[in-house]
């Protein structure tokens, strides 16, 4: 995909040369949760046009693990990204935008949240 990249795996396979196992092909009826489990994605992105997906993620109740480090030098990119995000995680469904690492964010929708014991 053009901006967003799911996974990091173009449709030719990753370009460090390992192999790559097309999961949906193996197992084409996957056992995905849909009301009752969780969904925990792994993306990266590097333009604000990938937000759409992210949002919608985290609107149906996914827990994300958002890569920015290709936009994390460009501060007005990054803006570009972020504030949306804040603006509808935390305001908009009460969920958490967290920092995991100096490059990568935990987005948390409004059913799961992270607890810190007094003095933490």
């Amino acid at each position: 995909m053009g901006t967003f990249y799911d996974g990091g795996v173009g449709m030719d396979g990753p370009s460090d040369g390992s192999t790559f196992h097309d999961l949906g092909k193996l197992y084409p009826n996957a056992p995905i949760p849909d009301k009752e489990g969780l969904i925990l994605r792994n993306a990266t992105i590097d333009d604000p046009n990938g937000l759409v997906d992210v949002m919608n993620w985290v609107s149906q109740g996914d827990i994300i693990i958002l890569d920015v480090s290709p936009v994390i030098d460009n501060e007005d990119r990054l803006n570009q990204i972020i504030n949306p995000l804040m603006t509808l995680v935390e305001k908009q469904i009460g969920g958490e935008l967290l920092n995991f690492g100096r490059t990568r964010l935990l987005i948390l929708p409004n059913t799961h949240t992270v607890g810190f014991e007094d003095g933490a």
